[in-house]
């Protein structure tokens, strides 16, 4: 793993935990190359020849068929992810830029000089077996994957939906009761504050257990009316209801983290932006946002938890328009909505944790 905190060391039980959450996203994979074969991208990177390395835009222009306006965003998050499996290589050329090519094992994706490959291996699907989300589709066409499986947005889907709406949530509270247990064991952070805002905070769960640790800090609860409604009550918490968008509740601190996985990587850096200001209003002088989501390599890793920032990279930029962001992506996100420093303080289960200073 790329390190971006050099007096942090992840232990084993990250190394653990994070091998569980890459295998609960082992259909992520899957899926990736299941799309990658239907378009031709290994393919496309055997004929440029041994040793070529190609752009994404260039990937985009040799699809077999024309790509929609921005595909090559979704398909850049597909590269990534089949590099860190080691089927494709992967270079950074400056920046955000990278150019790829076809890895070793990749080639038995190609076909070979008698036209066989595992491309059709790949692709049979037994009678009654689950299907494949039509990823090709999102590059031949846009939009996103959450479009093309429900017609709308993956929330309003869960809007229109209570059952999987529930599970999802359930989903989503237990992966937060896991991860919060490791983070009051490692960060220090809530240490010496008196009252702490989790903003997108579901029902509760996440500030329950760090004020279990933390008695002394009185708890908001922030989420959007309809969650909060549902809530328990919890000693030392007050549900409020709201927008993020528009304005948050007043804190020492405010929270962002887990509710429905991490929240800023549901979101445009143009998004971010906004939720992030408001949360600076509600801060006072030297005040701190804390931040946990994932931290994306600037460069291609093949270590577990380098595949698992993958996977989230493109679950997000291809379900919901957000994506993973590097340490340098992060810190720009922070100081340009206002913050003077900003700091990478901890590691849970697949997840950094960060601090914006006001």
């Amino acid at each position: 793993m790329e390190v971006v905190n050099n007096n942090y060391k992840h232990g084993e039980d990250d190394d653990a935990a994070v091998t569980a959450l890459a295998a609960c996203g082992s259909y992520i994979l899957e899926m990736v190359l299941y799309a990658a074969v239907e378009l031709d991208i290994f393919e496309i990177l055997s004929r440029a020849g041994d040793g070529a390395r190609l752009s994404t835009s260039d990937i985009v222009s040799r699809l077999p068929t024309p790509a929609a306006d921005g595909a090559a965003v979704v398909l850049d998050s597909m590269l990534k992810l089949l590099a860190t499996h080691s089927l494709l290589i992967c270079e950074n050329i400056g920046g955000t830029e990278r150019r790829y090519g076809i890895a070793p094992a990749g080639k038995f994706f190609a076909n070979d000089d008698g036209g066989a490959s595992f491309c059709q291996y790949l692709l049979f699907r037994p009678e009654g077996a689950s299907t494949v989300p039509r990823l090709k589709d999102v590059i031949v066409e846009g939009g996103n994957l959450s479009e093309k499986l429900y017609g709308k947005s993956y929330y309003e889907h869960l809007n229109c939906n209570a059952e999987i709406s529930n599970k999802f949530n359930e989903a989503m509270r237990s992966h937060s009761a896991v991860l919060m247990k490791k983070v009051v064991k490692t960060y220090r952070g809530f240490e010496g504050l008196s009252c702490l805002v989790d903003v997108g905070g579901g029902t509760g769960t996440a500030l329950a257990t760090i004020i279990s640790k933390y008695p002394s800090i009185r708890g908001i609860n922030f989420d959007l009316p309809h969650i909060v409604n549902t809530a328990p009550y919890y000693n030392g918490i007050e549900h409020i209801g709201g927008d993020m968008f528009v304005q948050v509740p007043k804190g020492d601190a405010i929270l962002l983290k887990v509710r429905t996985y991490f929240i800023l990587h549901n979101w445009s850096d143009e998004a971010c932006g906004k939720l992030l200001k408001c949360c600076y209003k509600s801060l006072p002088n030297k005040g701190k946002l804390i931040v946990m989501d994932s931290i994306m390599p600037n460069t291609t890793q093949t270590d577990i938890h380098a595949m698992y920032a993958s996977q989230m990279d493109f679950v997000m930029t291809a379900m919901f328009g957000g994506k993973e962001r590097t340490h340098d992506e992060f810190q720009d996100l922070a100081l340009h909505s206002g913050f003077g420093e900003f700091k990478v303080v901890s590691y849970a289960y697949g997840m950094w944790i960060m601090e914006f200073i006001k």
